[in-house]
């Protein structure tokens, strides 16, 4: 009988890889995050679209790996792939993201506060149901709050401690908000619970695009 082979993260990204984000120097680390990593993510990205379509769901999904073009002196602390519902672009909708950095990896829901209509949409039905989101919540298990550690990529981010009605008004009301949560994962983890992680979020991207 041949055996299946199971595909996991570290099939396409290799542990040593947290280290080139300790490295000072702007060029080399970019250097490394474009010649080794970014390419890596491209692979990654397309697999697990291709996985996310194939699985059902309330949307479609498309690939796109970060950039970073716009950096010029400050090397990112950590780079990305993202699935999005749009072919041309992510940071207008919510969206899924596989981050690799100093922390190591991790999956989050990620919902930019330039994704105005998005972001209104999805803080209107927190707040107005609050008792389906904590519901949710709830069953979503250890969800970390990247947020509250974007100035510290090597911090350990906390528990979401969310009052769902205040927190829905403020995701609705103001500008600059924005959502960043999810889970720290490592990188024997499978594809298939990484998609598994990033479809937990199929009611906030379900309420998040009824504003699109």
């Amino acid at each position: 009988m041949i055996q299946q082979t199971v595909e996991d993260l570290g099939d396409y990204l290799r542990p040593e890889w947290v280290s080139v984000f300790d490295i000072p120097d702007f060029s080399s680390r970019m250097g490394r995050i474009r010649g080794e990593i970014r390419p890596a993510l491209l692979k990654l990205s397309g697999r697990l679209a291709e996985m996310l379509n194939a699985s059902g769901g309330p949307r479609a999904w498309y690939p796109h790996v970060a950039s970073h073009m716009r950096r010029r002196v400050n090397p990112p602390p950590e780079t990305w792939l993202a699935l999005g519902p749009n072919r041309r672009g992510y940071k207008a909708y919510a969206h899924a993201g596989v981050f690799i950095g100093g922390r190591g990896l991790s999956v989050r829901f990620v919902l930019k506060d330039e994704a105005v209509e998005e972001r209104q949409s999805l803080g209107r039905w927190i707040a107005g149901e609050s008792r389906a989101f904590a519901k949710w919540r709830k069953n979503a298990g250890d969800v970390r709050d990247f947020a509250q550690v974007h100035d510290d990529p090597l911090a350990s981010p906390p528990s979401p401690e969310w009052d769902p009605v205040s927190f829905g008004k403020r995701l609705e009301t103001l500008k600059s908000a924005s959502l960043d949560i999810g889970y720290l994962v490592g990188f024997s983890e499978p594809l298939t619970e990484i998609v598994r992680k990033i479809r937990v979020f199929d009611p906030l991207y379900e309420e998040a695009g009824k504003g699109s």
